[in-house]
């Protein structure tokens, strides 16, 4: 399976204008993925390149337009580039003569490691940048020299490698039995499955569990010709309450929703948030990280309201997709999706503003699996 860029290291490419930025990306890369010129603000809007790091794994790299972009869409330019901070694991800073450092401070806030790069090793001006930031200990970087980007890619393998994130985490062990409940309706993509059924399916298969798929209509079938019970069911959120029903009592029983909301997000705050629906509501927003069209029946902009609505007849629902920003003060109460599009940094960065704000936030499959009242009968990974 390809790795998706959600599941890429996100490293952020920071700088002035003309200090590098966009030669630095094609060099590290080895391709024209971005326009270069002398002319200042040349880079508009964020360029990402994917690539491997030979004995490291997949990264992202994220170019961004120059933070003294002095041009008449300049302003635009920069909020894009500050949005890409939010989603950064990595920085890389490329140092210039006349840098104001205002954005590197920025950067410094987010206690994220910050590499920070002397370009222009080729001209003149580079020995001048190298020798004003020594303190620093930026890398020396000649764009002639082809072997300079392993400094970069050596400086990124020597960051701590913190311990990646499961999916499944604590429920699932070697050799456990899993079913995943997986229906088949309108919103399921012809002859493919989304992204967190795979995900999720692969790593039953990397801890050597057993995965056994069906849809809903299938469930009791399925279970009837098992000659042990489950050690987890896993179903779409959607038929969360209709497979409560069919498992025998005492199974274990979650959602991919809620298995992504821990493997994204922040599970105690979502659990914790959604109890705000047990009070008064003006107002809640629906973010969903994808930017497919929405169809008849779909869970976040049909289904969930018409729950909501049930309880709050009142209530204003606003919808927000894909990485739109957010005005945290309008509402009472976020509803997430699972955020399988977004990485882990952008959704805690998310997650984290609500809680500055003291807004709610919770997701899609505690959000039904509390309406339904059955939330106290979902597993819920550590």
């Amino acid at each position: 399976m390809k790795v998706q860029n959600s599941e890429r290291l996100h490293i952020g490419i920071f700088g002035q204008t003309n200090s590098g930025k966009s030669s630095l990306l094609n060099y590290m890369t080895g391709t024209d993925t971005a326009i270069v010129s002398n002319i200042a603000g040349t880079t508009t809007d964020p360029i990402r390149k994917a690539m491997e790091i030979t004995d490291f794994g997949p990264v992202l790299f994220i170019d961004t337009a120059g933070v003294n972009d002095k041009t008449s869409l300049g302003q635009a330019r920069i909020a894009k580039s500050r949005q890409v901070i939010d989603k950064c694991d990595v920085f890389i800073y490329c140092l210039s003569l006349d840098d104001d450092m205002q954005i590197l401070n920025e950067l410094k806030k987010k206690e994220k490691p910050i590499i920070y790069v002397a370009s222009k090793q080729d001209l003149p001006v580079g020995s001048e940048i190298s020798d004003k930031y020594k303190d620093l200990a930026p890398l020396k970087i000649d764009i002639r020299n082809k072997d300079d980007r392993l400094k970069i890619f050596a400086r990124i393998k020597s960051l701590e490698k913190k311990d990646e994130p499961t999916i499944t985490k604590n429920l699932v062990k070697k050799g456990d039995l899993v079913v995943l409940v997986i229906p088949q309706d309108k919103a399921a993509p012809k002859g493919r499955l989304i992204k967190p059924q795979v995900m999720t399916i692969r790593e039953l298969i990397d801890k050597k569990a057993t995965a056994i798929c069906c849809d809903l209509t299938s469930l009791e079938n399925t279970l009837s010709s098992l000659n042990k019970k489950p050690d987890l069911v896993i179903c779409d959120s959607q038929v969360f309450k209709e497979t409560s029903e069919i498992i025998e009592e005492g199974t274990s029983l979650t959602s991919f929703s809620i298995l992504f909301s821990a493997f994204k997000g922040d599970l105690p705050y979502f659990i914790k948030s959604v109890k705000r629906l047990d009070m008064p509501l003006k107002r809640v927003l629906i973010a969903e990280a994808c930017t497919h069209p929405p169809i008849d029946e779909d869970i976040g902009t049909v289904k969930i309201p018409r729950m909501l609505k049930k309880k709050y007849p009142d209530l204003e629902i606003e919808f927000a997709r894909g990485d739109s920003l957010i005005d945290y003060d309008r509402y009472d109460l976020i509803i997430s999706c699972g955020a399988c599009m977004f990485n882990r940094t952008t959704m805690l960065s998310k997650v984290e503003k609500a809680k500055e704000k003291s807004i709610a936030m919770t997701n899609y499959g505690i959000t039904i699996a509390y309406l339904k009242g059955i939330l106290d009968k979902v597993v819920l990974p550590d």
